[in-house]
């Protein structure tokens, strides 16, 4: 049950995030929804979901992004096989600590979406862009997190604990 309505907010964040925040012309208030949902799955109820969840999500968002094909699912692959590894590592106590790690898995989706782009393709006309947008970015992403994280809570005290 938990996982069907974790997948379900991220779908309706993803056709948020890909709607109504692209046509705002200020870039750095575009956080990814994607990720807090992936490491929160990952870390909460297990890698088999979190790997689900992550596919569910990545394609979801490959399909209505504008990003070279199979860019979307290859970082979010790779951010939750990090977070995997990184379990026993990642030590998550409040909702602040969910929203640092949040911001730094951001940072490195997007060193690894700009090393793709350089190694798939030899761009390198891109890579200023994914630079001076990650950090803000990240600091939104994180930011929009400590919401995110309070939301799910309450949701699995609330209605979700009854399985």
């Amino acid at each position: 049950m938990r996982f069907s309505v974790y997948v379900l907010i991220g779908i309706s964040l993803t056709i948020f995030q890909s709607s109504i925040l692209s046509a705002l012309p200020i870039e750095f208030f575009k956080p990814d929804f994607g990720i807090p949902l992936i490491i929160y799955t990952t870390l909460f109820l297990g890698p088999q979901a979190g790997l689900i969840a992550t596919l569910i999500l990545a394609l979801f968002q490959e399909i209505l992004s504008n990003a070279p094909q199979g860019s979307i699912l290859f970082t979010k692959l790779s951010v939750f096989i990090i977070a995997t590894f990184l379990k026993k590592q990642l030590y998550i106590d409040s909702k602040y600590s969910f929203s640092y790690i949040c911001s730094g898995f951001v940072i490195l989706e997007s060193f690894l979406f700009m090393a793709l782009s350089l190694l798939s393709k030899g761009e390198t006309g891109n890579i200023v862009n994914i630079i001076l947008y990650t950090f803000p970015n990240a600091i939104f992403t994180g930011f929009l997190s400590i919401f995110l994280f309070s939301f799910l809570e309450y949701l699995n005290m609330r209605f979700l604990s009854r399985e």
